[in-house]
């Protein structure tokens, strides 16, 4: 990560706190239509919607593997809406994801082509420390994946 800019260093002391009692609401997701265009849109199963909106191969790939696998329970492709705010602007997780073995995991994940950060644009990058920084803090499993197969 290239810290010469102020930016930067707003990126790296960024630290996020569970606020005691301020939960997200699920009820948004009944509340809000999913709208989509038909060639971006996929059927499943264990989400809480009966198909899902992808935005690129990965994630459609992505998408059909956790649907397809026993261990994964529930998942959700987080709609727009869904924001972490950031201190250069908000970031939206891709997934939602819950995973049931030997235990109970909920996890976040961020599909990408890459899990090479020189390779991302910089915004991009940040956006994704930030929005790890703010999963730990609610003790939820965040990682960066390229396949179904790194859950």
């Amino acid at each position: 990560m290239n810290f010469d800019t102020a930016e930067n260093l707003l990126i790296e002391g960024v630290k996020y706190e569970r606020i005691e009692g301020d939960e997200f609401e699920m009820r948004r997701f009944e509340e809000k239509e999913i709208l989509s265009y038909l060639n971006n849109r996929l059927e499943v199963k264990k989400s809480i919607f009966d198909a899902l909106v992808y935005d690129s191969e990965i994630e459609r790939k992505f998408a059909e593997r956790l649907d397809e696998r026993e261990d994964i329970r529930l998942f959700v492709k987080l709609p727009w809406w869904f924001r972490i705010e950031t201190p250069i602007g908000d970031y939206n997780p891709d997934w939602a994801i819950v995973k049931h073995d030997s235990s109970v995991l909920y996890l976040a994940r961020e599909t990408k082509g890459t899990k090479d950060f020189e390779k991302l644009r910089n915004a991009e990058a940040d956006k994704l420390c930030c929005g790890r920084r703010h999963f730990e803090a609610l003790d939820v499993n965040f990682s960066v994946v390229t396949a179904a197969s790194e859950i």
